[in-house]
């Protein structure tokens, strides 16, 4: 069954476009693919549908920041929502910009042995005594194809393949290799929302403008006050990561924002590079004029 798929980067228009297809259509339903509006209390920052529209949107507040979640995690209850989207007899749309997730849903990912706690917490104690630069060595010797896959600086993941090392004795390049999920019944049609790279940008920065408007830095207080570690991969998430630095006094507000701002663009760039990786390729429909060639495109994939 091919399923159409609404992809684009951060602040592209995915969000106005799903709008714009609930005014013509009633029988649609949307599946989000974003790693970060599966959490709970953080709806500002991850600019989640208004609340009005929610019904209409699943993968959305079904963990809460502290959960461990996978792209693995993501493939499984996206596949069984989407069984109970066609029954109830509305048609699937899959609309996001977390490339992991959609190959996991289409393409299929290895299944990670479950990890030990004691494991976790260990590695997690030497992170902060050694520092990241001492474990990343540590997995150049252990798994070198991995260590070439991952920043230096990409703690969560250096810390995962760490942990599945010794949990397993093999490497996750190893698992990765031998163990597969089964690829999905599921066909993707990618449309791409096409932007300007200038567009974009100035989009993305007066997005920001707005959250921070909308009580983004409240949010992430209360985030903190209800006892959530600013040291969560949750909250290492762009714009919450820099106005907890801004809480604890280590950066100004005008640098938090700015800083967010530019994170938020390298965010952007780097979405459009690996989307290339997707099969099969994206079809990029320009949306600067407006929506009307995207929505003409999509209309025979839904009546």
């Amino acid at each position: 069954m091919k399923i159409p798929v609404i992809f684009g980067p951060t602040a592209s228009g995915k969000t106005r476009l799903a709008n714009l297809l609930l005014e013509k259509f009633e029988n649609l339903h949307f599946l989000v693919a974003d790693s970060r509006k599966i959490y709970r209390y953080m709806d500002i920052g991850t600019n989640k549908p208004p609340e009005n529209l929610r019904r209409h949107f699943s993968m959305i507040d079904i963990r809460d920041p502290d959960d461990h979640f996978s792209a693995a995690d993501f493939a499984k209850i996206a596949e069984e929502e989407i069984e109970k989207i066609r029954l109830q007899g509305k048609v699937p749309i899959v609309i996001g910009g977390t490339v992991l997730y959609f190959k996991a849903l289409f393409e299929g990912l290895f299944e990670s042995p479950p990890i030990d706690r004691r494991i976790r917490e260990n590695l997690r104690k030497r992170l902060k005594s050694e520092g990241i630069r001492k474990l990343f060595e540590e997995l150049k010797g252990i798994d070198p194809e991995a260590a070439q896959r991952i920043h230096p600086n990409d703690w969560f993941r250096i810390l995962r393949a760490l942990e599945v090392y010794y949990q397993t004795g093999k490497t996750i390049t190893h698992w990765q290799k031998e163990k597969t999920f089964k690829k999905s019944e599921f066909e993707p049609v990618y449309f791409g929302l096409f932007r300007t790279r200038e567009n974009l940008y100035q989009r993305i920065n007066k997005r920001f403008d707005k959250m921070m408007e909308m009580g983004f830095l409240d949010e992430v207080k209360r985030l903190l006050a209800m006892g959530y570690s600013p040291d969560l991969p949750s909250l290492n998430t762009i714009g919450y990561k820099e106005l907890i630095q801004y809480i604890m006094s280590e950066i100004s507000l005008e640098r938090a924002v700015l800083i967010s701002k530019r994170r938020t663009r390298i965010l952007a760039r780097r979405q459009i590079y690996f989307s290339r990786s997707l099969k099969p390729p994206v079809k990029w429909i320009s949306v600067e004029e407006g929506y009307g060639d995207i929505l003409n495109q999509l209309i025979p994939w839904i009546v």
